[in-house]
């Protein structure tokens, strides 16, 4: 009697790998996007005059404070709390500690790390100065 062939999970630089059997013999892999679930959650920070400065961004996103919704799928939302704007994308997993933001255009990528409760996202690949402005720096979990 054959056995059928398992699934196979592997997890390769933090980003989940299926290897699906196929007739042939031969596996399919699919990356997942999905994020780290130490990313998942609600957190917040507020732009400095020097952040929005070295960022070459407006003036006028010094002082604002932000809210970053991360959702176990990868969908986020950013709100502005004193209504600068609200922007909904994704974020997806580029790497082990690598995330590729899609909120707003161009895609952005940004490497982050977690410690204390505290996120700090520092940019890898992004133009948008006002995105620069607002995501490079330490938020906190909420």
């Amino acid at each position: 009697m054959r056995r059928a062939p398992r699934l196979l999970t592997l997890a390769i630089l933090g980003v989940v790998v299926w290897v699906v059997p196929v007739s042939s013999g031969q596996g399919a892999v699919r990356l997942s996007s999905m994020v780290s679930p130490k990313l998942v959650g609600s957190w917040t920070r507020t732009v400095s005059a020097a952040e929005a400065r070295h960022a070459a961004a407006p003036a006028t996103l010094a002082g604002s404070v932000w809210t970053l919704e991360i959702e176990k799928d990868g969908t986020a939302a950013t709100f502005d709390s004193k209504g600068a704007g609200s922007f909904e994308g994704t974020i997806s997993a580029a790497g082990p500690s690598l995330v590729r933001l899609k909120l707003g255009t161009p895609p952005a990528t940004y490497r982050w790390h977690i410690a204390n409760q505290r996120l700090t996202f520092t940019k890898v690949a992004d133009t948008v100065r006002d995105r620069i402005a607002v995501f490079v720096g330490t938020w906190k979990r909420k």
